[in-house]
């Protein structure tokens, strides 16, 4: 029986008196429009489409799309912040414009890593061209996040066509270090011979292309946006930095430097380069034999605690890299303290050994060019101002006086010979009138870009570190007297085409020795000087060059050198 058949049909069949109050009720929804509907799905799918692509991206194109969208977009908001904010009458604005595309260009660098570090450095290579906020480009790390372990031992094996246990009976897992190109392990051949195994980073090659790309976008943006000339060398700094990722060009650079520092009677003994293990190197493998023990060159406190001579460390890095400019004609261009390493001589009691890793980025050296570069530096030293505007002419270079100081890493001026230091007070100028004179001295500097060595460019950046790790030091040695001294007698070394310019040559040499007596002179007072104001530990002379080109920069321009300048 149901429930209904038991209630009484009077009051199955009530209704209300009134029609029910619709005060509270929700009005019926009103009818779903079409396009809306269509609207809504089309944003949904172009929602995952976007995540798919992302996610393809990242685990099958290494981020390539992302990393280029990245940059695209950072490059149109500093160009289009440059275009509709940048007030040629407030200095104030410029600077604070400037302190904004720096800080989007190094997060850009960041973000990306690879070779937009390497990228990133070069720009800061432009640090006494570029407004003061760039300079902190020059200061970024090369390092990353280590390859996990499966990774590495199949690109061993990609490169081999073995896997790892076959080529070694010792292979750590965890790297000894890991930087945007590559990263380090240690293991050891079947043989029992130590090495260091150099693993490229997958992707790289794969980025290579657009990572470089955008830097030379980048360059000549920028070039437009100060108007200066800063996108001439563009292609070439590109090139060089594309061959650090050229294993087989590393191992054939390492080959050479070694063969020269092997045949130097004068170094070979204190300098070493690690052999390559050719038979076990590719494009993207290199194998080399493993130094053990060796200190970082700017870390006093372990060189002592081995026992070691710092300045006499110092002083044969700074030969070396002198070799390399005036004698091989063959320039290791990054030899920051981790790739310039000291280690107590294997044989030698007492004695030490640097030890030269890392051979991606050299340049090479024509004869005459070198020539041309030991003449100047000699004439610089001789006060033979005539053969200095001559050679810089010859490079297409128009302000030589500016040339001569950022070659020197010192004030340099034609009115008062070398050495001597800027006397004249800026005159009554806004900062504004200043940055504008400077601009324009800057765009004189080059008169004819095609003339211009860009091996300048590099070489530049190897001083300028050189001379960084001595001022690390304290300036143990005088980084001026062992370049100048080297340039003088490689200069010799050149043919004479009469008798009369021979003569001449050997003349000139013993005026230049005698004016490095003026150089030494200054070296030894300037460390007393520094000693006993400190106490015993004051700076030295590369902090007192840096002080007087501080000083140069900020009274003739208007320009204040940040610290990262000098630090390459």
């Amino acid at each position: 029986m149901s429930i209904r058949g038991s209630i009484p049909q009077p009051f199955l069949r009530a209704r209300p008196p009134f029609p029910p109050c619709r005060l509270f009720a929700s009005a019926p929804p009103p009818p779903a429009h079409p396009r809306a509907g269509r609207r809504l799905c089309s944003a949904a799918l172009a929602a995952s489409a976007l995540g798919v692509g992302l996610y393809l991206d990242h685990e099958y194109n290494a981020r390539t799309i992302s990393r280029n969208a990245r940059t695209l977009w950072n490059g149109a908001m500093i160009a289009l912040d440059y275009k509709f904010n940048f007030d040629p009458d407030s200095l104030e604005s410029i600077n604070a414009l400037h302190e904004r595309a720096a800080k989007r260009l190094l997060y850009v660098c960041e973000k990306n890593g690879g070779l937009y570090v390497k990228a990133g450095q070069a720009i800061g290579i432009q640090a006494a061209i570029l407004p003061k906020p760039y300079h902190a480009l020059s200061q970024l790390f090369d390092n990353a996040e280590p390859l996990p372990y499966p990774v590495v031992e199949r690109a061993v094996r990609d490169e081999l066509g073995r896997p790892i246990k076959e080529v070694f009976v010792e292979f750590d897992e965890k790297p000894v270090g890991s930087a945007s190109i590559a990263q380090v392990h240690k293991a050891v051949l079947k043989d029992g011979q130590e090495v260091a195994v150099k693993v490229q980073r997958p992707d790289i090659r794969k980025h290579a292309k657009w990572d470089l790309l955008a830097f030379r976008t980048l360059m000549h943006l920028y070039e437009r946006i100060f108007d200066l000339p800063l996108s001439f060398a563009a292609q070439y700094i590109s090139d060089q930095i594309e061959k650090e990722t050229l294993f087989l060009l590393e191992a054939a650079n390492a080959t050479r430097i070694g063969d020269h520092v092997r045949s130097d009677k004068t170094l070979r003994d204190s300098v070493h380069v690690p052999r390559i293990v050719a038979d076990l190197t590719t494009q993207r493998l290199l194998v080399m034999e493993w130094v053990g023990g060796a200190i970082r060159m700017t870390d006093r406190d372990k060189l002592e605690g081995a026992g070691l001579d710092v300045k006499a460390c110092v002083k044969t890095v700074c030969e070396v890299f002198a070799a390399q400019i005036f004698k091989y004609g063959f320039v290791q261009c990054d030899p920051h303290p981790s790739n310039v390493l000291i280690r107590k001589h294997p044989t030698r009691r007492g004695k030490h050994q640097v030890v030269l890793i890392d051979h991606g980025l050299y340049v090479s050296l024509e004869p005459e060019f070198r020539r041309q570069y030991c003449q100047l530096w000699r004439s610089l030293f001789v006060g033979d101002l005539s053969t200095v505007q001559a050679i810089c002419s010859s490079w297409g270079i128009g302000d030589a006086g500016l040339f001569a100081s950022a070659t020197l890493l010192r004030p340099f001026h034609f009115d008062g010979g070398a050495g001597s230091q800027a006397q004249g007070k800026r005159s009554n100028k806004t900062d504004l009138e200043v940055q504008r004179e400077l601009k324009e001295r800057v765009k004189g500097f080059l008169k004819n870009y095609e003339m211009f060595p860009k091996e300048l460019i590099f070489i530049g950046r190897s001083m300028r570190i050189i001379q960084a790790n001595n001022q690390a030091l304290g300036s143990p040695v005088n980084r001026i007297h062992i370049l100048a001294v080297s340039a003088a007698d490689n200069q010799l070394t050149f043919p004479s085409p009469t008798r009369t310019s021979a003569m001449r040559a050997l003349f000139d040499y013993l005026r230049f020795r005698l004016a490095l007596l003026t150089i030494d002179a200054l070296f030894w007072w300037t460390t007393m000087v520094g000693w006993v104001r400190s106490g015993g530990e004051g700076g030295g002379f590369e902090d007192e060059l840096e002080t007087q080109v501080r000083r140069m920069a900020q009274r003739e321009f208007g320009v204040d050198i940040g610290e990262s300048a000098f630090m390459g």
